[in-house]
């Protein structure tokens, strides 16, 4: 039987995901429950019991047990976390995932509403526009008539 398992070194993978996070080792070891001399045991160990890999996964967000065998659908996980971040190496899990597509959806609804409103701003302007040439035109032809009225007076005056 063929089973697709890689031989990871956890202690590695996890001081990279710690470094991604820009997580002291102190602070990785306060969510997990050790000092920070236990965790730079645990950065240095190739292996590590399940129970303490769960807790880590948790404390950094990231599911250390994908690395071993890869599953099909974190390939969409990671497709749309490119698309979300166009970070091409950040692996997160799915509740990450939905909480940043759940931001980008409120984002986009959030620009739409914009849009919406600069459309309503852009249709009152062009009222105000229409109203302003229709009053200069208005003015124009007033103008045109005083003068009229005035030409008038001027050839009766004569008269």
């Amino acid at each position: 039987m063929n089973i697709d398992i890689k031989h990871i070194h956890v202690g590695e993978a996890i001081e990279k995901r710690r470094i991604e996070l820009r997580i002291s080792k102190s602070e990785l070891g306060r969510r997990i429950g050790v000092t920070q001399q236990h965790v730079n045991r645990i950065l240095e160990r190739e292996t590590m019991e399940t129970k303490r890999l769960i807790k880590v996964s948790e404390a950094l967000d990231f599911n250390f047990f994908t690395l071993f065998c890869p599953v099909q659908h974190q390939i969409s996980a990671y497709l749309a976390a490119v698309a979300v971040d166009g970070n091409a190496h950040n692996n997160i899990g799915d509740a990450e995932l939905a909480a940043q597509l759940s931001k980008v959806q409120s984002e986009v609804e959030n620009k739409n509403e914009t849009i919406k409103l600069l459309k309503e701003q852009i249709d009152s302007l062009n009222a105000q526009i229409t109203r302003l040439d229709s009053n200069l035109k208005d003015k124009d032809a007033i103008i045109e008539l005083l003068k009229e009225r005035r030409t008038e007076k001027n050839e009766c005056a004569v008269d």
